[in-house]
C-alpha cells in the first residue's frame, strides 16, 4: 500500500511592520477617493534651480561668475543710459529747431499783418488813385499771413486756439478795410472812421495773442536748447561702470596672481574711451546749443521784432495823417516802435552776424534814413501843409517810402540768413548725437561680452 507524504504544517503569516501613513493619491473623478498606487512613497523633490545656483556661486569660481555678472550689468547699464541720454539730446535739439521755426512763423504773421496795415493806411491817403504795387503788396501780405496761420496751427496744435482767433480778427480787419476803401473812393469822410477802426481793432485783437505766442515759443526753444547739453546720466553711469570693472580686475589679479585679464581690461578701456568720447561730444553739443541760443536764435528774434515794430511805425505814420491834426497818439506809438527797432538793431551788434552780405550797422543806417524821412513828414503836417505831407509820405520815389523799402528788404534778407544758420547749427549736433547714441550702446554691449569672456577663462582654470 502506498504511503502519501504528510502535508507540512501551516506557517503563520508574519504580522506587518508598522509603516508611516502614505499620502493617498486620489483616483480620477468618478472612481472614488482611493490610492491609485497604494504602495508608492511620495517624497518631496529638491529645489534643483536653487541647488544649481548655489553650486555655481560657491567657491572662488562662483565668486568669479558673480563678479562677471556684476561687471556685465554695469557695462550694459552704461551703454543703455548713454544711448538714451544722447538720443534725448538729439530729440531736444529737434524740438528746439521746431519751436524756433514756430517763433519765426509767428513773427512772420505779426510782421505781415502790420505790413498789410502799413500798405492799407498809406494807400488810403491817396484816395481813389491807389498805387497798384502797394495794393498788390497789401494783398500778398494778407495772403501770406493767412497761409502762415494755417501752417503754424498744424505745426504746433497747442497754439491752435489763439491762431484761430487771430485768423478771425484778420478777416474782420480785411472787411473793414474794404469798406473804408469804398467810402474813400467816393470821397466820404466816414471812410476815415472805418480805416482807423480797422487798424485799432487789428491791434487790439491780434497783438496780445501774437505777443503771448512769441513769448511761449521762445521760452520753449530756449528750454529745449538748455536740455540738449545735459550729460550727467552718462557721466554717472560711465564712472560707476569704470569703477566696477577696475575693482573686478583688481580682485582677479589678487586672487589669480595674474595682473592682467585681457577681457576685463579691454572692457574697462572700452567703457573709459566711450565715456570720454561721450563727454567730449556732449560738451560740443552744449557749446553749439549755447551758440544757437545766444546768436542765431537771439539774432532771429531781434530782427523779426525790429521788422514788426518798423511796420507798425510806418502804419502809425499814415494813421497820423489820416486823422488830420490829431496825430499825437499815433506819433507816440511811432516813437515807441522806433525805440523798439533801435534797441533790437543795437542788440544785433552783440551777436555773430549770419545775415549774409549786409551787417547790423547797415541795417541801422537804413533805419536812420527812414527816421529822418519821418521827421520831414511830421514837419510838413505840423506846419499846416497836409497835402505836401501826404505827397511826401506816399510818393514812390520820396524818401519815406524809398528808405523804408530799403530797410524792409535788407532786414528780410538778414532774417533768412539767421534762420538758415539756425537750422544748420541745430541739425548738425542732432545728427551727431543720434550717431553717438548708437555707438555708446554698442560699446556697452561689447564691454559686457569682453568682461564675461575674460572671467570665463579664469573660471575654466579651476576645473
Amino acid at each position: 500500500m502506498s504511503q502519501q507524504a504528510a502535508a507540512p504544517p501551516p506557517v503563520a503569516a508574519p504580522s506587518p511592520a508598522p509603516t508611516q501613513a502614505r499620502p493617498a493619491v486620489l483616483a480620477p473623478t468618478g472612481q472614488g477617493a482611493r490610492p491609485a498606487y497604494p504602495n508608492a512613497v511620495v517624497t518631496p523633490t529638491k529645489p534643483r534651480v536653487t541647488a544649481w545656483v548655489k553650486g555655481k556661486a560657491s567657491g572662488t569660481p562662483g565668486r568669479m561668475r558673480m563678479l562677471g555678472a556684476v561687471a556685465a550689468i554695469a557695462a550694459v547699464l552704461f551703454g543703455v543710459v548713454g544711448a538714451w541720454n544722447m538720443w534725448s539730446s538729439a530729440q531736444a535739439l529737434g524740438r528746439a529747431g521746431a519751436t524756433t521755426d514756430q517763433v519765426v512763423r509767428v513773427q512772420s504773421i505779426y510782421a505781415d499783418i502790420l505790413r498789410a496795415d502799413a500798405d492799407a493806411t498809406n494807400a488810403f491817403l491817396v484816395g481813389g488813385l491807389e498805387d497798384s504795387a502797394q495794393r498788390a503788396d497789401y494783398e500778398a501780405a494778407l495772403k501770406r499771413a493767412a497761409e502762415t496761420i494755417a501752417t503754424a496751427a498744424a505745426a504746433q496744435p497747442a497754439d491752435g486756439a489763439a491762431l484761430a482767433a487771430l485768423n478771425a480778427a484778420l478777416q474782420d480787419y480785411a472787411g473793414l478795410v474794404e469798406r473804408a476803401r469804398a467810402e474813400n473812393r467816393q470821397g466820404m469822410p466816414i471812410g476815415n472812421t472805418y480805416m482807423t477802426s480797422a487798424s485799432a481793432g487789428l491791434r487790439a485783437a491780434a497783438v496780445p495773442p501774437l505777443e503771448a505766442l512769441l513769448q511761449a515759443n521762445a521760452e520753449r526753444s530756449r528750454g529745449e536748447l538748455s536740455m540738449a547739453g545735459s550729460s550727467w546720466p552718462t557721466l554717472v553711469t560711465g564712472a560707476v561702470a569704470v569703477l566696477v570693472l577696475a575693482l573686478v580686475g583688481l580682485w582677479l589679479a589678487r586672487r589669480t596672481h595674474r595682473y592682467l585679464n585681457i577681457g576685463v581690461t579691454a572692457a574697462t578701456v572700452a567703457v573709459l574711451v566711450g565715456l570720454i568720447a561721450g563727454m567730449v561730444i556732449f560738451g560740443g553739443i552744449a557749446a553749439d546749443a549755447r551758440k544757437v541760443s545766444t546768436n542765431q536764435l537771439a539774432g532771429t528774434l531781434a530782427l523779426t521784432s525790429a521788422r514788426t515794430a518798423a511796420f507798425d511805425a510806418r502804419a502809425n505814420e499814415s494813421l497820423g495823417l489820416i486823422r488830420r491834426g490829431q496825430a499825437s497818439a499815433n506819433e507816440t506809438a511811432w516813437a515807441k516802435n522806433d525805440a523798439t527797432v533801435t534797441t533790437n538793431l543795437s542788440a544785433l551788434g552783440g551777436v555773430t552776424w549770419f545775415g549774409g552780405t549786409g551787417s547790423a550797422s547797415a541795417l541801422s543806417q537804413a533805419w536812420t534814413a527812414y527816421q529822418k524821412a519821418h521827421v520831414e513828414v511830421r514837419g510838413l503836417d505840423n506846419a499846416g501843409t497836409w497835402d505836401a505831407a501826404v505827397a511826401k509820405a506816399t510818393g514812390a520815389t520820396e524818401t519815406p517810402r524809398a528808405s523804408f523799402a530799403a530797410f524792409e528788404k535788407a532786414s528780410a534778407s538778414a532774417v533768412d540768413g539767421f534762420q538758415a544758420a539756425l537750422v544748420k547749427d541745430v541739425d548738425g549736433p542732432a545728427t551727431r548725437a543720434s550717431t553717438t547714441a548708437v555707438v555708446l550702446l554698442l560699446v556697452g554691449l561689447a564691454a559686457a561680452v569682453l568682461a564675461t569672456r575674460g572671467i570665463a577663462k579664469r573660471v575654466e582654470e579651476y576645473r
